[in-house]
């Protein structure tokens, strides 16, 4: 079971860039009753582990851009703990369903964007040209971002950082959406740049989870980071067959689909 638990976080992970650790959480909490911060924090770890193994498969691709995912990454990890703390104050049934609220708000703009402007998802490279409908704040492929970019860019690796720290996942369903509405860069892009900083702030969240005194038990992590490493290569392989919105809509389907399992979740719970 835990090797099934792996492999699809991992496949989820590789394919959309995103949802491995939310997948992880309930997946973990009713079929294996982990305690909610022990699986938050035993998925970070498998997370972390399928995210590096996905981003060394993808180095060669050229689709990674480093600068505003090095950038995301580092404050995304300055505001974990911060995420961490509010995890011990706030009550879990207000944070879940407001955590719900955002993923189905951002879905719905992938899918729409998908659906009436697929040129939006086309491959941008660097020296090459695009059809954008809408000018992006970012220019990372061509062009010098500004302030204004980077502001909004931290912004939003805060807000990655603190669901992060709260709710133990690894932030692709911020990064991925950001990414692409802030940067202009493709959706292929934007899933391998969101692998990058996972791995970072996914690791930095195991290790402060480690630190902190969370309870790892090694004969559950390790069948789950083998089965997450061998789902993170298929789901990688899978999406170079993906055209850019239908890869995007299959990562709206799948936050939409996550989030009312987290919905569902609250309410029972509540």
């Amino acid at each position: 079971m835990t090797y099934i638990i792996g492999f699809c976080i991992g496949a989820i992970l590789g394919l959309t860039g995103a949802g491995g650790s939310v997948v992880a959480l309930p997946l973990l909490v009713g079929l294996l009753a982990l305690p909610v911060q022990t699986a938050a924090g035993m998925s970070l770890g498998a997370v972390a582990m399928a995210a590096a193994i996905g981003l060394m498969a993808r180095l060669r691709s050229g689709e990674i851009v480093w600068l505003p995912g090095l950038y995301f990454a580092l404050i995304a990890i300055a505001a974990l703990p911060l995420g961490s703390y509010l995890n011990h104050r706030l009550p879990e049934t207000l944070l879940l369903g407001l955590f719900s609220l955002l993923v189905i708000t951002v879905a719905v703009r992938l899918w729409r964007q998908a659906t009436d402007q697929p040129e939006a998802t086309a491959v941008v490279r660097a020296g090459g040209g695009s059809a954008e409908v809408k000018p992006p704040i970012c220019r990372f492929t061509h062009g010098k971002p500004g302030p204004r970019c980077f502001l909004q860019l931290g912004l939003a690796a805060i807000l990655a950082g603190v669901l992060s720290g709260v709710f133990g996942v690894g932030g692709g369903f911020v990064i991925v959406p950001v990414l692409i509405f802030l940067t202009g860069i493709s959706v292929h892009q934007a899933v391998a740049t969101s692998i990058l900083v996972i791995s970072l702030v996914a690791g930095s969240g195991f290790v402060l989870f480690v630190v902190s005194g969370g309870s790892t038990d090694l004969n559950l992590l390790l069948p789950i980071a083998v089965g997450g490493i061998v789902g993170m290569l298929v789901g990688t392989g899978l999406a170079r067959y993906l055209a850019g919105p239908t890869l995007q809509k299959l990562f709206a389907v799948v936050m939409v689909l996550l989030a009312i399992g987290v919905l569902i979740q609250t309410l029972v719970k509540g």
